[in-house]
């Protein structure tokens, strides 16, 4: 199969599936910098987003210091042909400070999940809140796999 990324296309031998993670940082490396990430998952057999997103709530609770939940609801992604999947707020503590995250994951496909997460030091600003809301709806879905030549 033929795979494409933003940096050039090869070709991905049979099996393999992506897992692949893209990571955003605004500029500059204070304690207000943001950055953006998006992730690839699966879901268990026969788990909707609701019990993947509890699922994956209760890993984050094992493994993050003071993981709180302080948010959870439906999200869209795009803003033409939407998309639903649930959104949650939550922080987390490292050295002593907490760490702002905001994620929401959609079902893009059979047992697919894309998850966009997005991280900050601080507590996001409205600024932020709108940056967050304009890239989930400006997303557009492409089909699950490009067609081999």
């Amino acid at each position: 199969m033929d795979y494409q990324i933003q940096e050039g296309r090869f070709a991905l031998p049979e099996g393999f599936q992506d897992r692949s993670v893209n990571i955003f940082a605004l500029n500059g490396s204070g304690p207000a910098s943001l950055s953006i990430t998006i992730s690839r998952d699966d879901t268990l057999p026969s788990e909707d987003i609701s019990a993947y997103l509890e699922r994956q709530l209760k890993l984050m609770a094992s493994k993050l210091r003071g993981y709180t939940v302080l948010d959870k609801k439906s999200a869209a992604l795009n803003a033409h042909q939407p998309l639903q999947g649930l959104q949650i707020s939550a922080y987390h503590i490292v050295e002593k400070r907490p760490i702002h995250q905001r994620q929401a994951a959609f079902i893009i496909a059979p047992a697919r999940v894309l998850v966009f997460s997005a991280t900050s030091q601080l507590d996001f600003t409205t600024a932020q809140n709108a940056q967050w809301n304009e890239l989930l709806a400006s997303f557009v879905l492409n089909s699950p796999t490009l067609e081999q030549e």
